[in-house]
């Protein structure tokens, strides 16, 4: 008997452990990268999926047929930030080989590649005696609603605007005490957002900057997964499961919410129900924004899913991976139990 409870158990605590994990099988397999894919989005429209990763291309899907239309050749080395322009024109590149390249997105060509100097930089920690020489790598690209700018965070700290046309560099945004320096531009282009990552000496900072006259609105003493609101407004995730709500012309902290607890990155559904969160781990996770509730997950075989991110009708979510596929799940399948 004491044999046949011990077995009882086994079983029942394997099924509990499978349960844990819905490995929906995805709507599509998009192959085609030949390593590790950093990041799989859709353009504004919905019209083109762009990847990007360690195989250091760049690639142009068909979002409606998922076909492969153009690959992007010409890094040396790992691309770890792309961005489609808003009018699918044109797409900027950024990579650890120092560089960053906007080409023509109808005929795949080289506009312009543009070197990041210094080539090194130092990473500075906790330790000086662990301080080490790192590459000038492109981390975050951002362009400007309108099209005419490119705004460059890259490992020197530094966040530089590219202006498109002109083919100059206008402005250079400093401030930022850590290497992993990330910018984005606001959806109504009226404002830059730039920040760095915590590390070992500090919790971050986020940076709001007037995009017309780079000048500096405000600094915000942490930094965390961010977010825009329709009331003009910046959220930035805590660690606390809450988000702080900031007014972007000024700001000034506007109010403190609960959110779902998540760790790492995030992207919201268009309908502002659903987050994906990804923390560079074996999961991805899918929340309901009404309960703060996780309701789905998928566990790759290997580390390190960086992000999941929704079509801009709400139908699709689709994920690069470790293994150099891009994964898509219709949403439906994965709220279907809700």
């Amino acid at each position: 008997m004491k044999y046949i409870i011990i077995l009882l158990i086994f079983a029942f605590d394997c099924i509990t452990i499978f349960g844990q994990s819905d490995n929906t099988e995805p709507y599509k397999i998009l192959k085609g990268h030949k390593h590790k894919v950093q990041n799989a989005f859709y353009s504004s429209d919905g019209k083109f999926i762009v990847s990007h990763g360690w195989d250091n291309t760049i690639k142009l899907w068909d979002a409606k047929t998922f076909s492969e239309l153009r690959t992007f050749k010409g890094h040396t080395d790992q691309v770890w930030s792309a961005r489609i322009s808003w009018d699918n024109k044109l797409i900027a590149s950024g990579s650890m080989d120092r560089s960053f390249i906007i080409w023509d997105v109808k005929t795949g060509k080289k506009i312009n590649q543009v070197q990041i100097t210094p080539s090194n930089v130092t990473e500075i920690g906790m330790i000086p005696e662990f301080d080490s020489e790192i590459p000038n790598s492109i981390y975050s690209l951002s362009f400007s609603p309108d099209g005419k700018f490119l705004a460059v965070a890259s490992a020197d700290r530094l966040v530089r605007i590219w202006d498109i046309e002109n083919t100059v560099f206008v402005d250079t945004l400093s401030d930022h005490a850590t290497n992993w320096t990330w910018v984005k531009y606001s959806p109504c282009g009226k404002y830059i957002i730039s920040g760095f990552s915590a590390n070992s000496k500090n919790n971050g900072e986020t940076v709001i900057w007037e995009a017309a006259t780079f000048d500096q609105v405000s600094k915000i003493n942490f930094s965390g997964d961010i977010l825009f609101t329709d009331k003009n407004e910046l959220g930035i995730y805590k660690d606390d499961c809450t988000m702080d709500y900031f007014d972007l012309s000024n700001g000034k902290l506007v109010s403190n919410k609960s959110f779902p607890c998540y760790n790492g990155y995030s992207n919201m559904s268009p309908d502002k129900k659903y987050l994906a969160s990804c923390n560079e781990d074996y999961y991805i996770r899918l929340w309901n924004l009404n309960t703060e509730e996780e309701i789905w997950n998928y566990k790759g075989e290997m580390m390190e899913i960086h992000n999941a991110n929704f079509s801009p009708d709400g139908k699709y979510l689709i994920a690069g991976t470790p293994e150099s596929d891009i994964l898509v799940w219709k949403l439906s399948d994965l709220i279907k139990d809700e």
